[in-house]
């Protein structure tokens, strides 16, 4: 089998992560090792050396659910992608049915969660003295960056035609496979 520049982003909810053993076994058939959390980092690893990685991967195949667009470890997987460039060409998103990206009202709604995330944590910070909080500062950094670019990035994943899960499915994810296979080849 040949390891390929393909990184999976997913979270670990149920049906997300079901869907990646899922897309791991149908590109391992093809003879392409994706590039998986579970398998590649290992004991003590950075996990966020891990996500920045998943960043510069030539292709990244998005599993993108509530959960992910919830979660402060995909969504800064998701920004990773964004800052090394061509984005729309690098993401090849698989769209569950409980992500609510279609509707502008309900993007907004993930604007709000990551705005009420920032007062969260805002809250809490203010109830302890300033001194030694390395690593808050950071995490309240990132929830800022999360809510100035889920918008943007939310838009453009909307803009793309990922096609069902369950089509995606009934052609053992053969479109997604193709696509990726294209995009290696440039």
């Amino acid at each position: 089998m040949q390891s390929a520049d393909v990184y999976l982003s997913y979270s670990w909810s149920e049906e997300s992560n079901a869907l990646a053993d899922e897309l791991d076994a149908a590109f391992q058939k093809r003879g392409v090792v994706m590039v998986r959390d579970r398998r590649d980092a290992g004991y003590k690893a950075s996990i966020g050396r891990f996500m920045e990685r998943i960043g510069e991967g030539r292709c990244v195949i998005l599993v993108i659910s509530d959960a992910y667009l919830k979660s402060q470890s995909c969504l800064f997987e998701l920004l990773q992608v964004a800052r090394h460039g061509d984005f729309r060409d690098r993401v090849f998103p698989v769209v569950l049915s409980d992500a609510r990206i279609h509707r502008p009202q309900d993007r907004v709604g993930y604007v709000r969660y990551w705005e009420e995330q920032i007062a969260e944590l805002d809250e809490a910070l203010k109830s302890v003295s300033s001194a030694n909080l390395q690593g808050f500062r950071e995490d309240m950094d990132l929830y800022t960056e999360i809510r100035a670019q889920l918008p943007g990035l939310a838009d453009i994943l909307r803009d793309m035609n990922a096609l069902t899960v369950d089509l995606h499915r009934e052609s053992a994810f053969t479109e997604l496979f193709e696509a990726v296979l294209a995009r290696l080849a440039v």
